[in-house]
């Protein structure tokens, strides 16, 4: 009988051990639970994903930052009407101004009453490309061969100044991959130079 209380009571404190160290693992983990709740996220992995529901709402001067906007943002900058400093005389832009517009073709002049040409302007980097686009319905001139004048080489190309100003270097017309000699002068002496944009 004896021994039989003897081991009741090591049956007993062995089953009470057990249960004391399952209460203290459960009481363990739950502690850790609760501190990794307190754990600032270091790593943007272990982050949430966000969904359209939480997706935060997005400030319109974020905008800048998307490539779109910002190319907007530039064109904009860029575009407007440009006068010749060497030609100061010329305030209402008969023949020594450009209008420079990256979004649609605009008119040139080669020579005052007599010659004008459409023209696309194109960035690229640095610089922005003129491409001839075309007789202007102003030329009066007919001597010129402008349907053979080729589109997609550059005429004349614009490189900003850290002053905001443009200088304009004339390349001159191709004609099947050619320099067209003879049509070089056109365009050199009135549109060569240097431009500042006009204030509106």
């Amino acid at each position: 009988m004896r021994t039989t209380i003897i081991l009741c009571c090591i049956l007993w404190s062995f089953i009470s051990c057990n249960d004391s160290k399952k209460d203290n693992n459960n009481e363990s983990a739950r502690n850790i639970l609760i501190d990794s709740t307190n754990i600032p996220e270091t790593s943007t992995t272990d982050r949430p994903v966000r969904t359209r529901e939480n997706k935060p709402q997005s400030n319109p001067q974020d905008s800048i930052l998307n490539g779109e906007s910002q190319d907007n943002l530039e064109k904009k900058e860029l575009s407007g009407v440009y006068y010749n400093i060497e030609h100061l005389d010329d305030n209402t832009c008969k023949c020594y101004c450009i209008d420079v517009s990256l979004d649609t073709s605009s008119e040139l002049c080669l020579k005052e009453g007599e010659l004008y040409i459409q023209a696309n302007y194109r960035q690229n980097g640095n610089v922005v490309n003129i491409y001839y686009a075309g007789r202007s319905n102003r030329t009066t001139s007919t001597d010129i061969p402008w349907d053979k004048f080729a589109t997609g080489t550059p005429i004349a190309v614009l490189v900003s100044g850290s002053d905001g100003s443009l200088e304009l270097d004339w390349k001159g017309f191709t004609i099947d991959n050619k320099l067209a000699v003879e049509y070089a002068l056109y365009g050199k002496k009135t549109l060569e130079g240097i431009y500042k944009k006009k204030k509106s």
